[in-house]
């Protein structure tokens, strides 16, 4: 192929490339490829271009192409915090605990925008959830007996509201809330819920409390139970265990 044919490709090549190079390193690393050739083209155009003009300009190129790759990939940060089984509890920070209870606890509690959230979760004998209460600018949401209760009304999925929408993820139901940045995942089995996720999209908040943690504090477990406990009469609560190890 004649030179000036090679050089006309690859400074289109070398256009489309920039417009699709955050798509992957291999994409960027094809227009890098691209570029070269269109430095070439143009050196033998502008001959009086020095070694270390040539080599700024392949360094500039390099930089654009991979600094524009790395600015749209960065992803906002999320925290977890989950209950699995009859009675793991993975904060948003620190290690894993167990606690077997069929008391009410406080899984979460903040607020954020000044929209309040309130999550409480109450396991049965089996160790399955039999109650998961979701109240979020005071909106109340309860999962109980295989069901979905807004406001005490059940609903069926999928459920569109102007401040959440609550619809099936697979093998999970999943609320999404408008207000907050803020997803809550369950599984539903036979008996009650066997797991929940708490996903957060957000800086955790500095007036946080429950099971799934405070505010950059991960010590004294013993504490944080007692602390997210919600008084009942007749419950009981087996000796927690704190050496779980952190849920992947």
């Amino acid at each position: 192929m004649p030179v000036s044919s090679v050089c006309v490709f690859a400074a289109l090549s070398g256009s489309v490339c920039m417009d699709m190079a955050f798509l992957s390193p291999a994409v960027g690393c094809l227009c890098i490829f691209y570029w070269l050739h269109l430095l070439f083209c143009s050196k033998r155009s502008l001959g009086s271009m020095t070694s270390k003009q040539w080599m700024l300009a392949v360094c500039f190129s390099l930089a654009s192409v991979l600094g524009t790759a790395e600015s749209v990939t960065t992803e906002t940060q999320k925290y977890t915090c989950r209950t699995l089984g009859s009675g793991v509890i993975q904060p948003f920070n620190g290690s894993s605990f167990y606690l077997r209870s069929n008391c009410s606890f406080t899984l979460t509690r903040f607020t954020h925008n000044r929209v309040e959230c309130d999550i409480t979760i109450q396991r049965g004998d089996s160790g399955l959830l039999v109650k998961v209460e979701i109240i979020i600018n005071k909106i109340r949401v309860v999962l109980q007996n295989g069901s979905i209760l807004v406001e005490e009304k059940s609903v069926s999925l999928p459920y569109d509201h102007t401040y959440q929408h609550i619809f099936h993820y697979g093998i999970y139901t999943k609320l999404r809330s408008s207000l907050l940045p803020l997803s809550i995942t369950w599984h539903d089995v036979p008996g009650g819920i066997d797991s929940v996720w708490v996903e957060l999209e957000q800086e955790l908040s500095a007036d946080m409390t429950g099971l799934c943690g405070i505010y950059n504090v991960s010590g004294n477990r013993q504490q944080l139970i007692t602390e997210s406990m919600i008084t009942e009469d007749m419950c009981q609560t087996r000796d927690p265990v704190f050496t779980v190890n952190r849920v992947s």
